[in-house]
Protein backbone atom coordinates (compact mmCIF):
# COMPACT_ATOMS: atom_id res chain seq x y z
CA UNK A 1 0.00 0.00 0.00
CA UNK A 2 2.78 2.48 0.80
CA UNK A 3 3.46 2.26 -3.49
CA UNK A 4 0.07 3.63 -3.78
CA UNK A 5 -0.52 6.33 -1.27
CA UNK A 6 2.92 8.48 0.29
CA UNK A 7 3.61 7.92 3.93
CA UNK A 8 1.42 9.78 6.76
CA UNK A 9 -1.52 9.69 4.12
CA UNK A 10 -3.10 6.68 4.93
CA UNK A 11 -6.55 7.18 6.32
CA UNK A 12 -6.88 5.05 9.68
CA UNK A 13 -9.99 2.78 10.30
CA UNK A 14 -12.82 4.79 11.50
CA UNK A 15 -12.47 8.46 9.53
CA UNK A 16 -14.97 10.26 8.06
CA UNK A 17 -14.46 12.19 4.74
CA UNK A 18 -15.71 15.51 4.99
CA UNK A 19 -15.79 18.19 2.00
CA UNK A 20 -14.10 21.67 2.98
CA UNK A 21 -14.74 24.72 0.55
CA UNK A 22 -11.77 27.70 1.74
CA UNK A 23 -11.53 30.87 -0.42
CA UNK A 24 -8.68 30.38 -2.88
CA UNK A 25 -5.94 32.60 -0.85
CA UNK A 26 -6.40 30.56 2.17
CA UNK A 27 -6.10 27.08 0.13
CA UNK A 28 -2.63 28.89 -1.10
CA UNK A 29 -1.75 29.71 2.24
CA UNK A 30 -2.35 26.04 3.29
CA UNK A 31 -0.17 24.45 0.43
CA UNK A 32 2.38 26.69 1.62
CA UNK A 33 1.95 26.25 4.84
CA UNK A 34 2.25 22.32 4.34
CA UNK A 35 5.11 22.48 2.27
CA UNK A 36 7.31 24.61 4.42
CA UNK A 37 6.12 22.24 7.66
CA UNK A 38 6.56 18.76 5.39
CA UNK A 39 3.14 17.73 6.29
CA UNK A 40 -0.17 17.37 4.36
CA UNK A 41 -2.82 19.54 3.84
CA UNK A 42 -5.47 17.06 5.20
CA UNK A 43 -3.24 17.39 8.48
CA UNK A 44 -2.88 20.74 9.15
CA UNK A 45 -6.48 20.92 8.99
CA UNK A 46 -7.14 18.19 11.51
CA UNK A 47 -4.76 20.06 13.86
CA UNK A 48 -7.17 23.47 13.38
CA UNK A 49 -10.10 21.92 14.01
CA UNK A 50 -8.41 20.04 16.89
CA UNK A 51 -7.58 23.09 18.27
CA UNK A 52 -11.01 24.53 18.41
CA UNK A 53 -12.79 21.89 19.59
CA UNK A 54 -10.22 21.87 22.62
CA UNK A 55 -11.11 25.54 23.14
CA UNK A 56 -14.85 25.34 23.15
CA UNK A 57 -15.37 23.12 25.49
CA UNK A 58 -19.28 23.56 25.67
CA UNK A 59 -22.07 24.53 28.49
CA UNK A 60 -21.36 22.59 31.96
CA UNK A 61 -25.02 22.58 32.66
CA UNK A 62 -24.68 20.72 36.24
CA UNK A 63 -22.50 24.02 36.99
CA UNK A 64 -24.99 26.11 35.59
CA UNK A 65 -28.58 24.72 37.32
CA UNK A 66 -26.43 23.69 40.05
CA UNK A 67 -28.70 22.63 43.39
CA UNK A 68 -31.49 22.76 40.45
CA UNK A 69 -30.48 20.21 39.19
CA UNK A 70 -33.05 17.27 39.29
CA UNK A 71 -35.47 19.26 41.40
CA UNK A 72 -38.99 19.58 40.36
CA UNK A 73 -42.72 19.56 41.73
CA UNK A 74 -45.97 18.50 40.26
CA UNK A 75 -47.07 15.04 39.22
CA UNK A 76 -44.58 12.36 38.62
CA UNK A 77 -47.39 10.90 35.70
CA UNK A 78 -47.51 13.72 33.92
CA UNK A 79 -45.78 12.62 30.68
CA UNK A 80 -47.77 9.02 30.74
CA UNK A 81 -50.77 9.92 32.18
CA UNK A 82 -53.32 10.22 29.59
CA UNK A 83 -55.93 12.18 31.45
CA UNK A 84 -53.42 14.60 32.28
CA UNK A 85 -51.91 14.60 28.17
CA UNK A 86 -55.52 15.47 26.61
CA UNK A 87 -55.80 18.53 24.63
CA UNK A 88 -52.04 18.33 24.06
CA UNK A 89 -50.50 17.90 20.61
CA UNK A 90 -53.92 19.01 18.63
CA UNK A 91 -54.03 22.10 16.66
CA UNK A 92 -55.38 25.04 17.93
CA UNK A 93 -58.36 26.72 15.70
CA UNK A 94 -57.27 30.78 15.86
Amino acid sequence: MTDVLPPGNIRPVGTVIKTVKVPRALAARLARVAKTLGCSESELIREGIERVAREDEGLDMRSLLGADLGVGQGPRDLSNNRQRMSGYGRTRHR
